[in-house]
């Protein structure tokens, strides 16, 4: 058991890209209901250490004027403690190259014509985050803090939602407990909780329900459910307990116009990757 425990010595480079029928973070819809191209690399190093890179297409509208691309940095560690507990910790850096913050550029914590219920913060958008969790066998649950204001995010008070929170409890089964012929087949289950500081019309729940395929060669398809509570009027433009109604159209001062719809509404999403 110990030397299987071992922390590796090596190096290994994979990389992976894919196409999503929607991008969704947290539950909360990205790209509103369109497909997304995504892809990224891994370096593991010696001693559990790794670093990588993952990048994807979002919609300006959803919280990220004039940004239509999302790139994230993270690096942290990995130990196994047995062939059943491990521990995982680091940081990640969400940026979206482009986008252009104001105090009154509408963001995911205001609604269509919310005037006074926050925006987001002067330039880039951006996010960090310091993360740490574990595992036993497939089951995982991690702890994500903000160090900056939660996607460059302010309250409608305008104090800083730094220090914000998501819980990620997720588990798969490969099914080929089944049968042999069920061996490339699996499911996933998620739970989410997201504690916005400063904030709490804010937080949400969102849960997901998944098959995966393999495929083979490094191909994975999914299909999944995903569905939150961030639910609500969204034709109430003014009410600030509706924090996730968001339009695809921003006019020239950023603004969110057109009806707005829910960011966090029940969908179903399938996907396919490739890992080199």
């Amino acid at each position: 058991d110990e030397k299987e425990a071992a922390p590796s010595t090596d190096w290994a480079v994979t990389a992976n890209v894919g196409v999503v029928s929607e991008y969704r973070f947290r539950g909360i819809a990205q790209t509103f209901g369109q497909p997304a191209v995504q892809g990224g690399f891994d370096i593991t190093m010696p001693y559990g250490f790794y670093a990588g890179n993952w990048n994807s297409n979002v919609q300006s509208g959803a919280g990220y004027p004039s940004g239509y691309l999302e790139t994230d940095l993270y690096g942290g560690w990995k130990y196994a403690f047995n062939e059943d507990f491990g521990l995982d910790t680091g940081v990640i850096f969400y940026l979206y190259p482009g986008s252009k913050g104001s105090s009154t550029t509408a963001g995911p914590f205001v609604t269509s014509g919310g005037a006074g219920l926050g925006g987001i913060n002067q330039g880039m958008v951006n996010n960090f985050e310091y993360y740490i969790g574990g595992n036993w066998k497939t089951l995982s649950l991690k702890e994500y803090i903000s160090f900056s204001d939660y996607f460059s995010q302010i309250s409608p008070t305008g104090a800083s939602t730094s220090g914000t929170s998501y819980t990620d409890l997720t588990g798969t089964q490969d099914l080929g407990f089944i049968s042999d012929s069920m061996s490339t087949w699996g499911v996933v289950g998620h739970v989410g909780f997201l504690a916005v500081n400063n904030y709490s019309a804010a937080n949400y729940v969102d849960w997901k329900l998944g098959i995966t395929k393999d495929l083979g060669n490094g191909w994975l398809a999914s299909a999944s459910y995903i569905q939150t509570n961030a639910n609500g009027n969204c034709g109430n433009a003014t009410n600030t307990s509706q924090p996730y109604c968001l339009t695809k159209t921003l006019d020239t001062s950023g603004g969110v116009t057109g009806t707005p719809r829910n960011l966090g509404n029940a969908t179903g999403v399938v996907s396919i990757t490739k890992t080199f």
